[in-house]
């Protein structure tokens, strides 16, 4: 939680030294939303805890297979030059069959010539941390690497075609016998998600 108040803080910072104004005809500040499909199709875990009747249990594994998700993300950024863009994106995501979160992460854009009023290429990479949506709220982590292409429909508006990787560390709720295992008596409650993802998104 306090890594994801410190993204967000460190770059509103950013953000108010930068300034809203425009040097050389390029637009600095940019925001919009993103929506993509995600499919997990490998993920891992590995789980150390103690069973309401005391014993120990360490368990791990891995497995590949199909799980869909959505996810829906608002960014705001800044355009350091006609090539490169800094972002903080926000929203929502669906993990695997795991469970959702609320993620939290800076994506730092390469855009590819020609000119900001053109159609180009772009990759990016994105790194952060957020917030499980579960009975029991832990931190996430998570990578994604991509790329796409984008559409200038002005000089202010693009239209995004995205495909990405992504991988995402989190801790899911381990259960026994149906019942919740406590956060106090597990030890090690580990998951990965490996995922593939393909989107939209409108930047102004």
């Amino acid at each position: 939680m306090k890594r994801t108040v410190l993204i967000a803080a460190m770059f509103l910072v950013f953000m108010t030294d930068a300034g809203a104004q425009s040097r050389d005809g390029i637009p600095r500040i940019t925001f919009g939303a993103e929506w993509s499909f995600v499919v997990s199709a490998f993920s891992a875990y590995h789980y150390n805890y103690f069973s309401p009747e005391g014993y120990r249990y360490d368990s791990k594994g891995s497995a590949a297979g199909l799980a869909s998700n959505g996810e829906a993300l608002l960014h705001v950024g800044y355009n350091i030059s006609e090539s490169w863009n800094l972002a903080l994106y926000a929203g929502f995501t669906g993990i695997s069959d795991i469970h959702n979160a609320v993620p939290v992460s800076f994506r730092a854009t390469r855009l590819f010539r020609p000119a900001m009023n053109g159609d180009r290429w772009f990759a990016f990479a994105d790194a952060g941390t957020g917030i499980s949506i579960k009975k029991q709220v832990q931190e996430i982590a998570a990578l994604k690497l991509g790329g796409g292409y984008r559409v200038s429909l002005s000089m202010d508006t693009k239209l995004d075609f995205i495909a990405a990787l992504r991988c995402t560390y989190t801790h899911p709720d381990i259960y026994f016998e149906h019942e919740i295992i406590s956060q106090r008596w597990i030890n090690r409650n580990d998951g990965m998600a490996v995922s593939a993802s393909v989107g939209m998104a409108v930047t102004f």
